[in-house]
């Protein structure tokens, strides 16, 4: 299994990409960046010890792409989604993190396995870095693995859409999701 990921989708400001990179490094993401308005080594000075992140970034056209292979990709939108703070995190959970103006786009978020916000009592919007920084360590490395690459094509293949969706989004231990396999093949 890859190790997880930060994907940073059209980063406009190359301080938060820095500042960013410097989470991946704290909490062991690697960096995938979807058309950033800069060149990369331009958030050099804000990734501190993080170079090596920065240097080893890829980068993609599409979001489509730099989602590709990941096992479970979690996006964030003010107000839409599970609360951050009740979300059961897994080891191979991956974040998709989008623009400093204007966030994710619905068709980003459908491209994400489940979608959290960050609960906020006032203005709901954050600076892209200090997101990340919470979400990262909203969701900071458990014990327990989640699901597989291949117990996900399996669970699209016997479940319904809707049961399929849901499941996804509530992220089930790799045992229960084994369990729950079983019970629909019968």
């Amino acid at each position: 299994m890859e190790k997880r990921n930060i994907v940073l989708v059209e980063p406009e400001k190359p301080e938060n990409t820095g500042f960013i990179a410097r989470l991946a490094y704290n909490y062991d993401y690697n960096l995938r960046v979807v058309n950033p308005d800069f060149n990369l080594s331009e958030a050099r000075k804000t990734a501190k010890n993080a170079q090596e992140i920065l240097r080893n970034a890829k980068i993609f056209d599409k979001v489509e792409d730099a989602v590709e292979g990941l096992e479970y990709v979690v996006g964030t939108k003010p107000g839409r989604g599970r609360k951050l703070s009740g979300f059961p995190a897994r080891r191979n959970t991956s974040v998709m993190i989008g623009r400093e103006s204007s966030g994710l786009s619905n068709k980003e978020l459908q491209l994400c396995d489940a979608v959290v916000h960050i609960h906020t009592p006032g203005y709901s919007s954050l600076n892209q870095s200090h997101a990340a920084a919470i979400l990262l360590y909203g969701l900071r490395s458990p014990d327990e693995p989640g699901l597989t690459g291949k117990q996900k094509d399996k669970l699209e293949e016997v479940a319904p859409e809707t049961v399929y969706e849901t499941l996804l989004s509530a992220n089930p231990t790799e045992e229960k999701v084994g369990r729950i396999i079983g019970e629909l093949k019968k």
